[in-house]
């Protein structure tokens, strides 16, 4: 255990000895310091995970014991003045007759995590009909929520903070599309995020998740996306190509489906053609914790390639390239005007963050820059093939 490979490996065999009920020895031979084993702890999302068994933990070093602890103990008070704060936006989009649709990581805790803090997250992402946003914004803005400012290049979301007593700035990433690239929204359509959804009691009287097929392909997108271009984190941000959280998200998913529902998964890839990518992130669970899938279905997901837009997609992180296919599977001219607005004139403060030395440049001289800087690259990579 003298890696980070080696560490993850040693990760990932105790949370299997966990989940099967049984003790998680420490590594005794050719063991790192405790310090770098917490780190990777920190990075896969698990430390709150750890301490629930702590009991289980046989032999671990009393200083990673207490870290991960005191970690914990931070983590619950998180959850407690998040789920206090998420939950009186939810009664008010209620009120107003406002639908929304909890996903990813906090409709993931309130409804598979036995514990909610298990599934460490920074945010909650919340999904609304797009002729609901004014609405949706007067109930955040009424209830004391204000908006960041958001990263330059996000079409269909924006990011809304709350001040929670000084303790932490709570954050809700509001979304009017499940994906903010067009390429992916043919894959996750929205009204099927809104068909056949799940109550969530233990988040909120009014809280709705996705089914769980439709879960499943949503969250394998977002690890595909961050395998490529990283998340944010406390550290800056990091890149893999899973962490072991989100295998322990597809080993609670994939024990929560029925037939019906691994039969509507198959379908739904089928018909989108991106059953290879599911297969791939659920073989991937298996590695980590052996969890338990249908191999008829796994079989059924990866029996067709990949679809070719698809693939080229994934194959490559450079911004540009992904950018020119999303504008050729937007819907609409309208949709191809707003996504070339955006990329093309990002506000002042972005492109100060580009360009830190111009800043007594004015803002149009910076758009210009940055303008002719795509075009460059633009036709280097035409001259390149």
């Amino acid at each position: 255990m003298n890696n980070a490979a080696s560490i993850d490996d040693f990760l990932a065999h105790g949370l299997r000895a966990l989940r099967a009920g049984e003790a998680a020895p420490w590594a005794k031979e050719g063991s790192t310091g405790w310090e770098t084993v917490w780190s990777r702890i920190e990075y896969h999302g698990i430390a709150f995970l750890l301490n629930v068994h702590v009991n289980q933990l046989d032999k671990w070093p009393e200083e990673l014991l207490a870290r991960m602890a005191e970690e914990a103990r931070l983590i619950a008070l998180w959850e407690t003045t998040h789920h206090h704060a998420l939950s009186k936006v939810l009664d008010g989009l209620s009120k107003a007759s406002i639908e929304a649709t909890v996903m990813k990581g906090t409709a993931l805790a309130y409804s598979l995590h036995d514990e909610p803090a298990t599934r460490r997250r920074g945010d909650t992402d919340l999904l609304i009909q797009p002729k609901d946003q004014a609405r949706t914004r007067t109930v955040l803005q009424e209830l004391g929520w204000y908006r960041k400012e958001d990263p330059h290049g996000l079409y269909y979301q924006e990011g809304w903070l709350h001040d929670a007593a000084g303790f932490f700035i709570h954050s809700i990433d509001l979304h009017w599309e499940p994906s903010d690239r067009p390429v992916l929204q043919g894959i996750l359509p929205l009204s099927e995020f809104f068909t056949d959804r799940r109550p969530v009691p233990r988040l909120h009287p009014a809280a709705f998740r996705p089914h769980p097929a439709l879960m499943i392909l949503h969250a394998t997108i977002n690890q595909k996306w961050h395998a490529l271009h990283g998340y944010h984190s406390e550290s800056g941000r990091l890149t893999s190509q899973r962490r072991l959280i989100w295998s322990v998200d597809l080993a609670l998913l994939s024990q929560s489906m029925t037939d019906a529902d691994w039969r509507k998964l198959e379908e739904h890839c089928n018909a989108h053609g991106v059953g290879a990518l599911v297969a791939e992130a659920l073989r991937g669970m298996q590695i980590d914790l052996e969890g338990s899938v249908p191999e008829a279905s796994l079989a059924a997901l990866e029996a067709r390639p990949l679809d070719p837009i698809l693939a080229a997609y994934f194959a490559n992180p450079d911004s540009l390239s992904q950018f020119r296919i999303d504008l050729k599977k937007s819907r609409s001219l309208g949709q191809k005007a707003s996504l070339v607005m955006t990329r093309a004139f990002p506000p002042r403060e972005h492109l100060l963050e580009k360009y830190p030395s111009a800043t007594k440049w004015p803002t149009a001289l910076l758009q210009g820059r940055l303008l002719l800087e795509t075009a460059g690259r633009a036709v280097r990579k035409v001259g390149s093939r």
